[in-house]
């Protein structure tokens, strides 16, 4: 009996300290560890946008509150313009920046890069184990119908050493509004003239390209070309290295006369190496180009990716100040504390220059009048 009462006696005694010290608090707003502040009531947030970035943005939404307070939806680069111009999203996100056109219809956005990745061209071709190389004059022949067959002669002369076969080529596109169509069309506009004259750049795809077949998002751009022999197509690096068996992954030319196979390193060092010049947050950033870094190792197709954001946020009618705070709050959090994911996903983390202006940005965002209190999850 008296073993009995030590033992209750002791638990007690646990059970006291236990909850003075907060080992039971399950649910604290601090919970995550911050620079002593004091984090807002947790909110729900959505984010629309970008199929290239979702695999980055999947992981933030689950590092962020592990996954309880952002959700996102791949649906592609428009869907993500056209979700945050009618204020039905927190944020959206895009490989592509605004147009004019956009920008007057949602007055008051500011672009904010929260990453940056390279676009790759991917092929299935039985019997070819090689990288195969590519530039982006032949590219785009090989997507406007101007070479039709794997063993043309422009194809051969890249590839010298390979046995191309004699078979017709079956690219494929995206579907609906892509970013990643806008950066690879980009591409083909700066290096071939016929298809900048034609076609130019855009998140669509030209419609009086009737060759190929069409997919939805990276995802299925990946899987199409992994289940259609003698087919090539255009995926960010994350999908292209996760894309599977059968799938190969090309080199392409840069400025330089050097093939590159696209590499977390080398497309930081196209970012690294560019000239680029970013205009403010608000501003105007659809001519803004990563494209063919003057490096020897620079990838050439690499690109910034954006998080559109309301600088005033008493935009959305049924927001508070809480609502507010945390979406500064995680816009913060992704480009301080959530970089450390990238590199593991094959984007890359964004330099401390744009940092900067990252954060000047974000720290210009309002509420009516208000400024926003901040505070930032220490770690993921």
């Amino acid at each position: 009996m008296i073993a009995v009462v030590a033992v209750i006696v002791v638990v007690i005694l646990v059970l006291v300290v236990g909850w003075s010290a907060g080992w039971f608090n399950s649910s604290s707003s601090s919970s995550k560890g911050t620079s002593g502040c004091t984090l807002p009531s947790v909110v729900q947030l959505k984010g629309e946008g970008s199929t290239l970035v979702a695999p980055l943005m999947d992981q933030w939404a689950t590092s962020y509150w592990n996954g309880a307070a952002v959700t996102y939806d791949s649906a592609g680069s428009s869907a993500g313009i056209q979700a945050i111009t009618a204020k039905t999203v927190d944020f959206g996100a895009s490989d592509a920046p605004l147009t004019y056109a956009q920008r007057v219809a949602a007055p008051g956005i500011l672009t904010i890069p929260e990453s940056a990745g390279g676009v790759v061209p991917i092929y299935n071709l039985p019997g070819v184990s090689a990288d195969l190389n590519f530039n982006g004059s032949v590219l785009a022949q090989m997507f406007d119908g101007g070479i039709t067959n794997w063993n043309n002669s422009a194809l051969q002369t890249l590839n010298p050493h390979v046995v191309l076969p004699v078979q017709t080529i079956f690219p494929v596109h995206r579907t609906g509004g892509s970013g990643t169509t806008f950066i690879f069309t980009s591409f083909m506009s700066v290096e071939n003239a016929a298809w900048a004259h034609t076609y130019g750049k855009n998140t669509a795809w030209p419609t009086n390209i009737t060759i190929g077949g069409g997919a939805s998002g990276n995802g299925g751009e990946a899987s199409t070309v992994q289940t259609t022999p003698y087919s090539i197509g255009y995926v960010d690096l994350n999908y292209a290295l996760n894309a599977g068996s059968g799938v190969g992954v090309g080199n392409v030319q840069n400025p330089k006369g050097d093939f590159i196979h696209a590499t977390v390193a080398n497309t930081e060092s196209a970012l690294v190496d560019s000239s680029v010049v970013l205009p403010a947050g608000t501003g105007d950033w659809y001519n803004v180009s990563l494209l063919n870094a003057p490096g020897a190792n620079d990838y050439p197709i690499t690109s910034l990716t954006y998080v559109l954001v309301y600088q005033n946020l008493n935009a959305f009618s049924s927001y508070t100040l809480t609502n507010a705070e945390n979406v500064v709050d995680f816009l913060h959090w992704i480009v301080a504390v959530g970089q450390n994911d990238s590199a593991l996903l094959y984007y890359v983390p964004l330099t401390s220059a744009i940092v900067s202006a990252d954060i000047a940005s974000i720290n210009s965002i309002t509420f009516g009048t208000q400024t926003i209190p901040v505070c930032v999850p220490s770690s993921s």
